[in-house]
Parts: C-alpha cells; structure tokens; sequence
C-alpha cells in the first residue's frame, strides 16, 4: 500500500477551525528565538496571524549590557527573516509589534528557566509554550549538552506547568537511533532505547552528570558520553541528549506535552524569500565537502537524504501549536519528507555538482574552481572504498610532502618559493583532516542508517490548512536544490566555513523599538 493510500485511512484530527482561528487572541510563548527555526516559526505566526494576542520570548540576556530586549530588538531591525513585516510596516513596525511581541530574560539551563517573579507574572495567562532552544552541535561537552537539551527541556516544561499550560517540545527525527534501514513511527516508548535496551531517563541523566563530575578533561567527557550513547543506539551526543529529553518529558505528571520532530531543517522554499539560512546545519558542510578537491562522497547512493526547508518546518509547527491549543495534539509529529517526497544521496550529490557548474558558469569560485567543476563531477562512493583522493590519504600525502619540502637543500632564491609551497601544503593538510573528521561525523546520518520517518499524523493534522499546511509532495528537488538550496548555502553557510562574515540587513531608521508589554492577564483575555 502506497503511503498516499495508508493517509487516507489515517483519521483526520483537524477541525473545522484553522490555525489562524485556533492562535487568533491567544498568548504563545516560545524559547530559542536566536536560534534558526524559532525565527521563522515566529516571522510566519506575525505573518499570517496578525491578530495572534502576543508572542513572548525567553532569551538569555548576554550581561547588563545585552539583555533579552536589546537582543530581540536587534535580530528584528537586522535579520533577513523580519525584511517582509520590516516593508510593510515601516516605521510604523515599532508600535504594531509591541502590542503583539514581548521579551523576557530567561535561561532555560536554570530551574524555572531563571524567570523572575515580575517577569512570571506577565506570562500569567499565557495558552501554549513552544520549546526551540536547544544544543545541535553533534559532539559537544556532554556538561552543555546535558544542561541545554535535557535540563532545558524539563526546566521549560516547569514553566509551562506554573503556567498551567501545553508544552510543544521540539526535538529531532534522529532520536530513532542507529537501527539500520527502518520505518519511524511518529510514537515514543517511554524507558525503551533505540537499542531496544530498557532504561530510566531519570537515572541516565544523573549517572551521566557524575561520570562528567568525575571527568575533568573534557574530550574525555566526551568519550564517555559517545561510548555510552552508543550502548543505547544513538549515534552521537546530540541525538543521546535529545531522545534522553523526550523520555525525561514522558515522566513529568500533569503536563500536555507534544513532541515535534523535524528532520535536517535547511533552506526556506518561499518564507521568508527562497534559500535563507543561517548557521551550518547539515547540508551546509555536506555541500562545502562535496565542492572540494576530493569530489568523492562516502555514501550508500540509495539511502534517503531527509531534508525539510525551514518554512515547512515551520507551517507543521504553526499547525501543531494550533492543535495543541484546542486539545487535537499530544503524542509526537514527525516533519521529514522521507515517506512522501524522499530524496536519494546520489540524487542529492548530482544536483549539489549541477549547483556547483550554474554558480561557476556565473563567475563564482577561482580559475581552479572552475576548471575541477567543469572536469570532475562528484560522485557517492562506498565507505570501504575512498579512492586514491580520500581526505585521510591526502592529509598524509601534504604532511609527507610538507616535510620532505623542508629537508631539501634549495638554492637561496628557491627557499621563498618553498616557503609558500609549504605553507600551501600545511593549509591542504588542515583542510583534509577537517574532511576526514567531518565524514566521520557524519556517517551514521549518510552511510550507517537509512531512515524512513513516517509523517501521517503531521500531514492529516493540517491537511486542510493553507498557511499552516505541511505536505512536501509539491516540491520539486531539482529545482529546489539547484535553484533555492545550492545558492542558499553559498550565500548565508558556506562562508561560516572559511570564517568569513555574513552580513545582517542594514539598521532601520529609526531603528525597531520593543515597548514593554503589560501583563497578558491584564488585557483581560482568558484562556
């Protein structure tokens, strides 16, 4: 039975009502505003919801000097996700946003998220909590990790318990673990690793605290970490500290929880312009790796490369706060597009080369750049057989030939043109050895493991919705890769690689000003 089929026999919890309905006067609290989904999640409710009641955000001030204010006032005047209400609002934008946005200085990796007592009674009243904040880095400080995926997601969730309100807790579709080829349910078994080991959240967390306690040095915290991560199934110390936190949640009394997972969140489709992103999330290294020297990516060519664009993303959670608040949510939604618009790593590889060639025909790249793009394409190639360019193997050539360099007797007018060929040769070696680690990073996510995350309940949820709907059988990868994704990572990721700095919009003039808000209970909008 096709997946299409088995969506119709799924039954449709959608109401009548729509998104806009369900969020129209209601108070939406949301953490990791800072972070990318979280800005267009929020961008698209001020979007599409004009007469949502308000939007606060918990940010962590940075000092006296930064606090959440400053901060969000600053990613609004400046951020390119803000250019849309930026136009049409103008300098009129300060007084439509302050009645429906506001800031509060709060630290999720503290108890109550650090949210003082004036502070929590502005959040009085408030309808739903939506958790973004959260570490994505594959292979942190288990300490960071701990305090901001776990401890963050249980602190918030006691928030929204004060607050006597549902929490939408986002998390990602990789805490299924390193289980081979398989189908993901959009359900979670609380105690049951991805291993099929039984095991208490509760008590994995503290055993990992005092084994970190116990580790000062913190590689080897993070060795720990990996090794027992790995014992459970998960493949890293993000997906570990992740999937700890949705177990961790399973077990809080009394609380509406709803789990959202994305898979590999990239490039906006449409909202809020085609091929915006920030930060480097997966595809942003994949594609720097694949446009460098060594061409050959170690894949399986047949395994799935899921892949959402972040306004989807965001439309599926707009969606699901939607649902939470009328009492149509609970349990887990998965936004992937493996089980309907699935996209192959060979394709992917192809249409990363046709990126590449359109964006070098445009005159982008050196002379080199050109010439490699124009005569090698890049190809998948199994783990077990690299080819003679394998990152590792150069590495070890550049050092080689590096150090032969230096022990040759030159003539004077040679030894400036050695020193330059070495210092070239110690730049190849560098960037083979940030190769080598990154294949090794990623190959549970493009070699291992071939998932396929089931998005029935996402998909039935809003298939009635328009702004808020998420279905991604209309996306067409080629265009999609070549035209919005490719350029995407060139402009706003690429460049993070080669520390170069990326621009923000220019300031407004005036620039944006957040008024403080009254409290919410003060409008005298129930729940």
């Amino acid at each position: 039975m096709s997946v299409e089929n088995e969506l119709d026999n799924v039954v449709t919890l959608a109401a009548p009502e729509r998104t806009e309905r369900a969020l129209a006067g209601k108070h939406v609290v949301v953490t990791g505003f800072t972070g990318f989904l979280a800005k267009v999640y929020v961008a698209l409710l001020l979007e599409q919801v004009p007469d949502i009641g308000r939007i606060t955000l918990l940010v962590r001030p940075r000092g006296r000097v930064q606090p959440a204010k400053v901060r969000v006032e600053r990613i609004v005047d400046r951020s390119p996700v803000f250019r849309a209400l930026r136009a049409t609002h103008g300098q009129g934008l300060s007084a439509w946003l302050s009645s429906r946005l506001d800031a509060i200085d709060a630290d999720v990796e503290k108890p109550g998220c650090g949210i003082s007592a004036e502070d929590l009674q502005r959040l009085a009243g408030a309808d739903v909590v939506v958790h973004c904040a959260g570490l994505t880095d594959f292979e942190p400080d288990p300490v960071r990790a701990l305090s901001a995926n776990v401890a963050g997601a249980l602190h918030t969730a006691q928030v929204a318990l004060r607050l006597r309100a549902p929490l939408v807790h986002v998390s990602t579709c990789y805490v299924a673990g390193s289980i081979g080829k398989a189908s993901v349910a959009e359900s979670l078994e609380p105690g049951v690793a991805p291993s099929g080991q039984r095991f208490d959240a509760n008590a994995e967390v503290r055993a990992l605290q005092l084994a970190c306690r116990h580790t000062p040095d913190a590689q080897q915290r993070v060795t720990v970490a990996l090794e027992r991560a790995r014992v459970l199934g998960w493949p890293n110390i993000y997906t570990y500290t992740k999937g700890l936190a949705e177990h961790v949640l399973a077990g809080v009394r009394g609380l509406e929880t709803t789990i959202v997972r994305p898979s590999i969140v990239e490039c906006a489709r449409s909202f809020p312009f085609p091929g915006w992103n920030e930060g480097l999330n997966t595809a942003g290294p994949l594609a720097w790796l694949i446009s460098t020297a060594f061409r050959r990516f170690p894949t399986v060519p047949h395994h799935t490369f899921d892949v959402v664009p972040v306004d989807d993303v965001a439309r599926g959670l707009g969606a699901i706060t939607g649902a939470a608040l009328t009492g149509r949510a609970g349990g887990v939604f998965q936004l992937a597009s493996s089980d309907h618009a699935p996209l192959t790593f060979d394709r992917a590889v192809e249409l990363t080369g046709l990126g590449m060639r359109r964006w070098t025909r445009k005159g982008g790249g050196t002379a080199v750049d050109r010439a490699l793009f124009r005569l090698l394409d890049p190809v998948p190639v199994p783990v077990e057989k690299p080819g003679p360019f394998a990152a590792s193997r150069v590495a070890r050539w550049a050092k080689d030939l590096r150090i032969t360099l230096g022990e040759l007797e030159l003539p004077e007018a040679l030894k400036d043109l050695r020193t330059r060929a070495a210092g070239k040769l110690l730049q190849a070696e560098d960037d083979a050895r940030r190769v080598d680690k990154m294949l090794q990073m990623y190959r549970p996510f493009v070699h291992d493991n071939d998932w396929t995350f089931r998005t029935d309940r996402a998909r039935s949820l809003s298939a009635h919705e328009g702004a808020f709907r998420f279905d991604l059988r209309d996306l067409d990868w080629c265009d999609y890769w070549v035209d919005v994704e490719y350029p995407g990572l060139r402009k706003w990721c690429i460049p993070i690689l080669h520390n170069e700095t990326i621009e923000n919009d220019p300031p407004s003039s005036p620039p944006f000003r957040l008024e403080r808000a009254q409290p919410w209970s003060a409008r005298a909008v129930g729940k």
